[in-house]
């Protein structure tokens, strides 16, 4: 074992105005010894910072590095110089200088650049482990013109129209507006009341005949208790393959009102599979569309279920019995609201029961809709 050298200082040399030796450090990386001797250096004044730069090169690679502020050090670097013969020891002030390879042509800063060095540094200079990860952020990078490149031949060809652009607000009161067809208050016969081709048009209804045959003369299975008690008493009605195709076209609504929502924005959805005309018309009818896709607010799933309570009338001679109607359209829709809509269409309950509505002339005086504001804690 070496023993200590005792030493006696003799000198301590302080100069921070003038450049003291050197001691270099190579970013992400080390000097070799047998490396040293083909090192150059030099040091220089880059004016366009106004700062001391040293450069070095093994003829290969060139290396630079600023002069660091010496307020900024927190200690001195002091290069202990020995005289064996003396045994004195004189302190020199030194300064760390950090230098890092230049690239082949600067281009020009910013966050992505550095990024960029940092990276060719990482791979020539760092550990197995931080060349692996280094290699795998770069795969993992996107060419953002490439994308976008794609992006444009994908929608070139693609139209929209300006009416799509603009969606009501969910809250405007035009939306609760829109709710009800038009009514007829002077009508002088209760099937003038409403024209039910303002909720379904006539040229969609009658893509539904056909099945109303069909229906009309085969045995249904899996249907609601009120669609099948309706379908028995329309049986024995001349005439009935309209009122059929109506019941069809409101168990495509019910059904679409019933879904859940999260089945409701998915593609394809087949809620009435006796003609894809209706189908279409009743998705987009009975929701909105909005940035996440269609939605159905409350505002929608109102205007449906008095669609839904006028053919529901309609079919039964404009009376209905509220708990039978339950069976078809069940999705937040109990007798008390079932109730407070009929009103909205202008149905009033019997005498003998509040649960069966009829709409007959005169109607009642119109009801306001009512705006919902939030609740008192």
């Amino acid at each position: 074992m070496k023993h200590p050298i005792e030493a006696v200082i003799d000198k301590v040399s302080l100069k921070p105005n003038k450049i003291q030796p050197i001691i270099v450090d190579f970013q992400n990386g080390e000097l070799k010894d047998d490396e040293a001797v083909n090192m150059e250096c030099g040091l220089y004044c880059d004016n366009k910072v106004n700062r001391q730069l040293l450069a070095l090169s093994n003829g290969q690679v060139v290396y630079k590095g600023y002069r660091p502020d010496p307020d900024e050090a927190p200690t001195y670097t002091m290069l202990a110089i020995h005289n064996r013969k003396t045994g004195k020891v004189r302190l020199v002030q030194a300064e760390r200088w950090q230098v890092a390879p230049v690239l082949d042509k600067e281009p020009k800063g910013g966050k992505d650049v550095d990024d960029d060095k940092i990276a060719l540094l990482n791979k020539q200079f760092g550990s197995k482990r931080v060349k692996r990860r280094t290699e795998q952020i770069e795969r993992m990078k996107i060419n953002v013109n490439s994308v976008t490149k794609q992006l444009e031949e994908t929608v070139s060809n693609i139209s929209i129209e300006r009416t799509d652009l603009s969606l009501p607000s969910l809250h405007d009161e035009s939306v609760a507006n829109t709710n009800l067809p038009e009514c007829n208050r002077n009508a002088s016969d209760v099937q003038d009341v409403y024209n039910i081709n303002d909720i379904v048009p006539l040229a969609k209804l009658e893509t539904l005949y056909d099945a109303a045959k069909s229906v009309l003369n085969q045995e249904q299975e899996g249907k609601s208790k009120f669609f099948m008690e309706t379908l028995k008493v329309l049986r024995t009605d001349d005439g009935c393959t309209v009122k059929i195709a109506l019941l069809l076209y409101l168990e495509a609504v019910a059904a679409w009102l019933n879904m859940p929502i999260k089945d409701a924005k998915k593609r394809g959805i087949i809620i009435c599979s006796e003609s894809s005309d209706v189908n279409d018309y009743v998705i987009q009818t009975y929701s909105m569309r909005s940035a996440q896709g269609r939605q159905r607010p409350n505002s929608m799933r109102d205007k449906g279920i008095m669609h839904c309570l006028i053919l529901g009338l309609t079919i039964s001679n404009f009376t209905l019995d509220l708990n039978l109607f339950t069976t078809i359209v069940k999705n937040g829709a109990g007798i008390k609201k079932l109730g407070e809509l009929a009103r909205f269409v202008g149905a009033v309950p019997t005498k003998d029961n509040k649960n069966v509505v009829v709409l007959k002339l005169p109607l009642p005086p119109q009801l306001a809709l009512a705006k919902k504001g939030k609740k008192k804690k």
